[in-house]
């Protein structure tokens, strides 16, 4: 079944910009479309309608930092035909407005990098606990910059509630955590290595996903991440983090030794 989803994955990086149904996607998989949608959701983690809105978002961020366009032509090259219905999903997948989005690459301004819960109000009796952990690389592989979040879902998206960057290190703390069900993200990049495109970002090659992990109300919850070369079926990230990592291009694979 992971041949039927890679399949679709490839057709919608491909066709993203166009209208796509449910049975257009069924169609490709070769699949009956409740099947497809029950199959997809369990080999990514999200149904495929959230995995072609997460394409064009990405596309439209790469867009917004590396061209003139304006908002609404971008809005209609990656397959919205509303700008309305783009700024909103836009705003509320990345964490900002496209126009604020741009505004923070050009700037050079990395948001939420630091540890704590991003985007919210300081609570002094806030509910919160902690999240700690180790983070293992594959036999060989260096990165000497990693990221960690905390999500409400599956797909690294909006602010993380905490984050953190570990450079030269496994270990990592996050703290201000709130009480609840949380997904953690983790993406290593190499500083050095040059863009794969002309998009200007660096480019995360290894990633790591645990979740849901709850976590409790004054203590540490431990996590251990393993991350793994990126696949073809990972969504793509949208974070509004363009200089951290703006995103990782998930279909051209690691080289890893023999």
């Amino acid at each position: 079944m992971n041949e039927a989803v890679e399949r679709v994955v490839d057709y919608l990086y491909e066709q993203y910009d166009q209208p796509i149904t449910l049975a257009d996607m069924a169609d490709v998989a070769i699949l009956s479309q409740f099947h497809f949608a029950r199959t997809f959701r369990e080999v990514t983690g999200v149904s495929p309608g959230r995995f072609l809105s997460a394409i064009r978002l990405q596309r439209a961020k790469g867009l917004l930092t590396t061209t003139e366009l304006t908002v609404t032509d971008i809005s209609y090259m990656v397959g919205y035909n509303s700008l309305g219905t783009f700024t909103s999903r836009f705003t509320k997948s990345v964490g900002v407005t496209p126009i604020q989005y741009r505004g923070f690459a050009q700037a050079d301004l990395a948001v939420g990098t630091s540890t704590g819960a991003a985007g919210r109000p300081p609570e002094d009796d806030a509910a919160v606990g902690a999240m700690a952990g180790w983070m293992s690389l594959p036999p060989g592989t260096e990165a000497p910059l990693m990221y960690i979040g905390v999500f409400d879902g599956p797909i690294p998206q909006r602010l993380p509630v905490a984050c953190t960057t570990v450079e030269n290190d496994t270990a990592f703390q996050l703290d201000g955590v709130p009480e609840g069900q949380w997904y953690i993200f983790a993406a290593a990049v190499n500083p050095d290595e040059a863009p794969i495109d002309g998009y200007g970002a660096r480019v995360a090659r290894l990633v790591a996903r645990e979740g849901p992990v709850h976590s409790v109300r004054g203590q540490t919850t431990m996590v251990d991440l393993r991350l793994r070369p990126c696949s073809p079926i990972d969504p793509p990230l949208l974070l509004a983090l363009p200089v951290v990592l703006d995103r990782y291009d998930a279909r051209q694979p690691v080289a890893t030794p023999a």
